[in-house]
């Protein structure tokens, strides 16, 4: 059952910039999305609940507070808000991502929104294809388990991945393109799109392009993952993730979608 309900006029991110792949976000997004943003297990007795938005489009913290209690609550489903149906999973209990901690919310930024906490932690999608982009709104932070990467933002169990960070330069399936460390804390809404040979990088409003000569746009399916790349612990997100958005076409490199989300956020 839905937890919260949204007023008649809401307008959200994807009503103004459609064509997503799958979106995934702690705020609703569009004003045909009628059903929750995450299924919670709280630590209490392993019992989940969905939890929606409220009348705002912001998700309902007062049910997840209420559900969750003095425990811990971990997401198990953070649901696809672009009606495909791709719903990001983990059915693994120790591996589900924390939203609530003592009964405290997992907050980030100056705006103090909701977010998820990654700590070697990650979602199975059904998404098996290459994408155009992604739009990710993320803080990640070195440490010594994860010491060489620190945001992936979608991986695969094969070969590549559309963008993780190792040491200082940021990797695009068979090419590089130069970046900065996102090792450091900062909240920061990346955004990447690519074209046949080029990918671009945006980190804060800032771009950092480059030529990748072999961008591989015909890769082999692949099963498609927020917050690891492949499996095991050195190639594991460490740190808050609170909305993904990926597009199948050229919405990505949009800079209005990027002033919607920092609007919405304040992360720069």
């Amino acid at each position: 059952m839905l937890t919260g309900s949204a007023a008649p006029s809401f307008t959200g991110l994807l009503d103004e910039y459609g064509g997503a792949a799958a979106a995934y976000s702690l705020r609703r997004l569009s004003s045909t999305y009628e059903s929750n943003l995450i299924e919670v297990r709280r630590s209490s007795d392993n019992t989940t609940q969905d939890i929606g938005y409220d009348d705002n489009g912001d998700l309902d913290t007062a049910s997840l507070l209420s559900f969750v209690g003095a425990g811990d609550g971990f997401v198990r489903t953070w649901y696809d808000q672009s009606g495909n149906g791709v719903n990001a999973q983990q059915t693994t209990a120790s591996l589900q991502p924390l939203i609530v901690s003592s009964g405290s919310i997992n907050t980030l930024g100056t705006s103090a929104k909701p977010a998820i906490n990654f700590n070697n932690d990650y979602f199975d999608t059904p998404l098996t294809s290459v994408f155009q982009g992604f739009l990710d709104v993320y803080k990640s932070w070195n440490s010594t388990k994860a010491s060489n990467v620190a945001q992936i933002p979608l991986g695969s169990t094969t070969s590549g991945s559309i963008f993780y960070q190792y040491s200082n330069t940021s990797f695009l399936q068979n090419g590089t393109i130069s970046a900065i460390d996102i090792r450091d804390g900062v909240h920061r809404l990346t955004n990447f799109y690519h074209n046949t040979l080029d990918g671009f990088i945006n980190h804060n409003g800032t771009d950092y392009s480059a030529t990748i000569g072999g961008y591989n746009n015909n890769a082999t399916s692949r099963v498609w993952r927020i917050g690891a790349y492949p499996v095991g612990s050195l190639w594991n997100v460490i740190g808050n993730i609170q909305e993904f958005i990926v597009y199948s076409g050229n919405q990505a490199g949009k800079a209005d979608i990027k002033t919607n989300i920092n609007s919405y956020y304040s992360i720069y």
